[in-house]
């Protein structure tokens, strides 16, 4: 999973090398939440002109132009924008917007799905070469791995837990919970947590209370789009990663409560990107004190 550092630095460094010789962008439209962190990272924000909807995560990445949601963006909006750049994920479309884009002469780059460590210091090399932040490229993807080997350490080193994933709590009727092949059930596997409805079925499914009770976890994390409480939202304060649940899960027996609960802000903990390691090794800590509370 892991690059030896000395071949990761060197390939940062010949990958920003070439890239170099293009024109340093400016101003950059940013459609992939994954891709607006690394600018933010690299120092690089006041080249932002326009961000995808899932990027606003901060008060200063709320106040630049929102362009849609990734899969459905629009050329004139963007356009609009007059950028000199557009950075896009992998499933960024429609396509007939991207051709409208590329058709415009404004550079485009698209990245791959950012599915390991590989793929972001790739994503980070690119980026920084094109916002002139080289050395800082090489610093971050160095940290990237080092917090990504930090929280495979400490996974490993646990005893093994269950679990499941709620993907924000229903008012009414069952909720959605992640089954196999879902961003959160690769934040599951990355904290060493079996996430018990993964054999079950793949995406988000509704499950009932019943099947969920079935299922005994030690663990339950349930994610939220915005702020855990009203009070932190008219604020305007930043989204925190996450909060302990004390009072476990709702409608639920006494007795078959899990051992822990926490709501996660899934703009944290289901973006495959630079901070999900050391955002991840930070929810494991809380993770391993709740439990030695039992």
């Amino acid at each position: 999973m892991f690059r030896k550092l000395l071949i990761t630095t060197l390939f940062t460094a010949l990958s920003a090398q070439a890239i170099a010789a293009d024109v340093i962008a400016s101003r950059i439209v940013s459609a992939a939440n994954p891709l607006t962190q690394i600018i933010t990272a690299l120092g690089a924000e006041a080249t932002l002109v326009g961000i995808d909807q899932t990027s606003h995560t901060s008060p200063s990445l709320n106040k630049i132009p929102d362009i849609g949601y990734r899969i459905a963006l629009s050329s004139e909006g963007i356009l609009a924008l007059k950028p000199d750049l557009v950075l896009l994920a992998f499933d960024s479309g429609p396509q007939t917007v991207l051709e409208q884009i590329k058709q415009s002469g404004v550079e485009m780059i698209q990245f791959p799905e950012l599915v390991d460590v590989d793929h972001i210091q790739d994503a980070i090399s690119t980026i920084a070469a094109k916002t002139g932040r080289e050395k800082s490229g090489i610093a971050l993807s160095k940290k990237v791995a080092d917090d990504a080997q930090r929280l495979q350490l400490m996974s490993e080193q646990q005893p093994p837990l269950n679990g499941f994933f709620i993907l924000q709590e229903a008012q009414l009727g069952s909720p959605q919970i992640s089954g196999a092949h879902t961003s959160a059930d690769k934040l599951l596997n990355l904290l060493n947590i079996k996430n018990l409805f993964a054999n079950d079925f793949n995406n988000y499914r509704a499950v009932s209370l019943e099947n969920q009770l079935k299922k005994r976890p030690d663990i339950v994390l349930i994610g939220h789009r915005g702020h855990f409480g009203t009070a932190a939202q008219e604020k305007g304060e930043p989204i925190p990663p996450f909060q302990r649940r004390s009072s476990g899960m709702e409608n639920w027996p006494e007795a078959l409560q899990p051992k822990c609960v926490f709501e996660v802000n899934m703009s944290h903990y289901l973006v495959y990107g630079i901070h999900i390691f050391s955002e991840g090794e930070a929810l494991l800590t809380a993770i391993n004190a709740c439990l030695q509370e039992q």
